[in-house]
């Protein structure tokens, strides 16, 4: 790694708990910042931090809330003495979690260079993360590449019909993102995360469908990359920031079920285009449905509080299951997809 250059990141504060689900374990803005930079870290172990790669992490940092003395973004230019930066992480919570999003940075996509892999072994023995728990966290990527909702979504022909179903799925798949995104898996919450990216596929594909075009995970994974969504980088955050409070913007109920409004929104769409509508275009206007799916969110409040009171013992009892070996991601995220 290049010398180091020392940064002093704003003192750590304390800020307001979600106000659903149960209390998360609260990072300080110290232990935030570091674990950006050594997500940089991870996106530059080949060398330098690829133009795709920047406009990955960029994406994702915009979302992020500080205070006026920090700028996330910075980190991607800094010169990070790695070893430091993972000396600010003290308890095992921490250590698990950083460990699982620096994991995400190069599992997801499924494919791990040399040199990723040399750093994510270097980063798991200096936050001592035991064997036991890295296979665990590399059980739970390989089962979310597996992963294949089955559709039983038919061809609506009738334009008012169509449009009715199409957002009783949005509903139904915000309110669900949002009951993941407000319950954790203690040593495992990152499988919240991938469960989310596998309902949003779902949403895509069964859009598609009642639009009368065949959609593999593939093609709806696709769509999602291309809005920001289901990235490595994305998911990296998103774990960790659930522990950040002032990060709130990024992640938590609110956020699942906006971000998944709002593709609902852009899929709709995309299909009715006969999947031709140009891609920046679908951005934009990503961006924008996410703003409603804020405000939608507000109306759909109860529901989703309901919803997570309902099904929070039985997602417990499945994130047990699947920190035992008991059941896979895959088989996590299928179950989870019935509770919609």
């Amino acid at each position: 790694m290049p010398s180091p250059i020392s940064t002093t990141p704003s003192d750590p504060g304390t800020a307001v708990r979600p106000t659903v689900g149960p209390p998360h374990t609260v990072l300080t803005e110290k232990e935030a910042l570091a674990s950006l930079r050594v997500l940089a870290c991870v996106a530059k172990a080949d060398g330098e931090l690829t133009a795709e790669k920047r406009a990955s992490l960029e994406n994702v940092l915009t979302g992020l809330e500080m205070t006026a003395t920090s700028n996330p973004k910075s980190v991607l230019d800094e010169t990070i003495d790695l070893d430091g930066q993972l000396r600010v992480f003290t308890t095992p919570e921490s250590r698990e979690s950083l460990y699982q999003s620096a994991l995400s940075m190069v599992q997801v996509a499924g494919a791990c260079t040399p040199a990723e892999q040399k750093m994510l072994d270097h980063i798991r023995m200096t936050l001592q993360i035991s064997e036991e728990k890295a296979s665990l966290a590399r059980q739970i990527f390989e089962g979310a590449r597996d992963t294949v909702l089955p559709s039983s979504i038919y061809v609506v022909d009738d334009s008012v019909l169509r449009a009715t179903e199409v957002k009783a799925d949005v509903v139904k798949y915000s309110v669900l993102s949002a009951v993941l995104g407000a319950v954790a898996i203690p040593g495992a919450a990152i499988a919240t995360d991938l469960a989310v990216v596998c309902v949003q596929v779902k949403l895509v594909r069964d859009i598609g469908q009642r639009w009368g075009h065949k959609v593999d995970k593939q093609a709806a994974a696709s769509l999602l990359a291309g809005l920001g969504l289901g990235t490595g980088a994305r998911i990296a955050i998103s774990n960790l920031a659930k522990l950040v409070p002032v990060w709130g913007s990024l992640v938590g109920a609110t956020a699942s079920f906006a971000s998944t409004w709002a593709l609902g929104q852009v899929a709709d769409k995309y299909f009715e285009s006969g999947m031709k509508a140009d891609k920046a275009i679908l951005k934009s206007d990503f961006k924008a449905a996410q703003a409603e799916g804020r405000k939608a969110y507000d109306a759909h409040k109860d529901l989703v509080e309901s919803k997570r009171k309902l099904h929070e013992t039985a997602l417990q009892a499945l994130g047990s299951d699947l920190k035992a070996g008991r059941i896979t991601q895959q088989d996590y995220s299928a179950r989870v997809e019935q509770f919609a």
